[in-house]
């Protein structure tokens, strides 16, 4: 059966997103400005073509340049390798490639994290999204950010199955995760670290791309490169990466490994490899980490259901204020916030009130604290200690933004006609520039109606944690004799500047002391256990879980695509490109 993944209905949904301005544009009353918006959803600007299931989010992230990883990225890393990637499924004949995504990043990092087996609900997602685009109109990452943050999902696919024709889902479908961690990461043809670094230490990456079918390489290579400019329309799963994958037509070597949702029926068993050279994949992705299993005393406090939808400044200024009002509805105690950073390195001071604003000034703080963000992105920040608060009575939140190189820094939630209908009551939300007074967000001007600040609060009893330190090897578990084997160290949560010391079958590795072990030209006595150990700052030693390296005799492993195509590379000139249809093997 051939099924052709398109929209219903794209052309009335495109012709009101072309009409979008966020917040009438630029608003000014006063100083604040809010931010442009993305220009994919400038009038005039259209989707065209095919539409698997991406829309482009309000927000403009143009102003985030990678931050340059640690130069030893191994040349191929492969999730695959460690069991560490769940089963592809099949998205059929509806824009849901998004979700697919999303859940595809949560379960592999539940994997990776907590030796946790999930199959998360994309019906769910798909169907509980609350924007104004339709269950199988497409989504993106900003969208499924904001349905994880308000602690709407993820659902086990088990309490609500997936149905492309539904657009309901079981009620009372309870929540089996808390995200704390949704960071955004760019990526360019000259540094990919950023993104590389952020798989192998946190696991997978949901990223839009625009895919054609012209532009794909069946079997044998099952490669993908396009470098035009047409519209963004399909989201994958970043799985890992080959740096000697020959890509048809790309300038040069070296390719994305990719998961998509058209079933094991398409591509290399449901996956492909895209060209870093690719004009619109992996540019920008986001990961959904830092997963908490929820407790029923835990409780979130929120104005901004939808999450993040515009930016807000007093340029040139890159210092602003943000505040949130709230009731308490028990006697609790808050222990996170949850906000977003709009910019890499965003230093933030959070400040917790025992009661709401007093003309224009907050007053009664009972906490501040202080941390920066590296990455553009939405956290939970753990307080440091538990702020009890009162049944009935008023608390504030106020936080301090501070985004380098970049003059919008509150992060905002309002309406965008025909993507997303905000409410917002009178009271809730404020800004100010000095931090001392503050105004109520509605009389910032036109533009700013039902518009609130991006700042939740996080309720429980339970006591946080301090973060766990680990250490963990990653590399490919197979090698055969003769090749290259890079074994690199990954570290979370150490203090300090780390030592490292290699173990093999136990013995000590003699003046192996780095992040990385490099074996040149493996030898069948290499094959073992290796366990990399950690001493960070506060005498702490860590040691990862044993990695088991197998050697096979030179031949025995199979062609990557890479060397498939080196030597089918005359014949790939010649070769048609196959028309890409879910569910048939190509």
């Amino acid at each position: 059966m051939s099924r052709q993944i398109c929209i219903c209905g794209a052309g009335r949904m495109t012709g009101t997103l072309l009409a979008l301005l966020l917040f009438a544009g630029v608003a000014a009353a006063g100083t604040f400005q809010i931010a442009p918006q993305n220009p994919d959803l400038q009038v005039g600007k259209s989707m065209g073509g095919q539409n698997y299931g991406y829309v482009p989010e309000p927000v403009d992230w143009s102003h985030l340049r990678p931050q340059g990883g640690k130069a030893d990225v191994p040349s191929s890393y492969d999730l695959r390798n460690g069991g560490l990637v769940t089963p592809v499924k099949y998205q059929e004949a509806c824009g849901a490639c998004w979700a697919f995504a999303a859940c595809g990043v949560l379960e592999s990092w539940s994997l990776i994290h907590a030796g946790e087996t999930w199959d998360f609900s994309e019906n769910h997602m798909k169907n509980n999204h609350d924007f104004s685009v339709g269950h199988c109109y497409g989504g993106n990452n900003s969208m499924a950010t904001a349905y994880l943050a308000r602690w709407t999902g993820p659902v086990s696919e088990e309490d609500d199955p997936y149905n492309p024709d539904s657009d309901e889902s079981p009620s009372n479908v309870p929540p089996r995760k808390r995200l704390w961690a949704a960071p955004i990461y760019t990526a360019t043809e000259e540094d990919r670290s950023e993104v590389q670094n952020a798989i192998m230490q946190h696991g997978p990456v949901s990223s839009p791309m625009a895919y054609y079918d012209g532009y794909y390489s069946g079997s044998p290579a099952y490669t993908y490169y396009y470098d035009g400019t047409a519209a963004t329309n399909h989201m994958i799963t970043v799985i890992g990466w080959d740096g000697n994958i020959a890509v048809a037509g790309a300038p040069g070597p070296g390719a994305w490994i990719c998961k998509n949702s058209w079933s094991t029926l398409w591509g290399d068993s449901g996956y492909f490899y895209i060209s870093y050279y690719d004009s619109k994949a992996v540019k920008e992705a986001v990961g959904f980490y830092d997963l908490a299993a929820p407790v029923v005393t835990d409780r979130i406090y929120q104005h901004d259901k939808l999450g993040l939808l515009g930016m807000v400044g007093s340029p040139p200024s890159n210092i602003s204020y943000g505040a949130n009002v709230f009731t308490a509805l028990a006697n609790e105690t808050i222990i996170a916030v949850g906000t977003y950073a709009v910019a890499n390195n965003t230093t933030y001071e959070i400040t917790v009130y025992d009661s709401g604003i007093s003309g224009d000034r907050f007053v009664n703080p009972v906490l501040t604290t202080a941390g920066t963000l590296v990455h553009a992105g939405y956290y939970v920040i753990p307080l440091p200690d538990n702020v009890p608060v009162l049944n009935g009575e008023q608390f504030a939140i106020t936080v301090r933004y501070q985004t380098p190189g970049w003059e919008y820094p509150v992060p905002l939630e309002g309406p965008v006609p025909g993507y997303a209908a905000t409410t917002a009551t009178f009271g809730q939300s404020y800004l100010s520039e000095d931090g001392v007074s503050f105004e109520e967000i509605s009389y910032s001007g036109e533009g700013y109606e039902n518009t609130n600040v991006c700042i939740k609060a996080i309720a429980g009893v339970r006591e946080i944690p301090p973060p766990t330190p680990s250490v963990r090897i990653v590399g490919n578990p197979r090698a055969e004799i003769g090749s290259r084997v890079e074994l690199k160290g990954t570290v979370e949560n150490m203090t300090g500047t780390p030592t490292y010391a290699w173990f093999k079958d136990e013995a000590p590795l003699p003046g192996q002391t780095g992040q990385q072990y490099i074996i040149s030209s493996v030898e069948e006595s290499h094959a073992g256990s290796y366990v990399l150990q950690v001493t960070d700052e506060s005498k702490g030693i860590y040691s990862s879980p044993p990695f088991i390296l197998e050697i096979l005799a030179a031949g025995t492993l199979p062609l990557t695509a890479g060397a498939l195509l080196g030597t089918l590379a005359l014949a790939a000139a010649g070769i048609g490109v196959l028309r890409c249809r879910p569910g048939k093997r190509e």
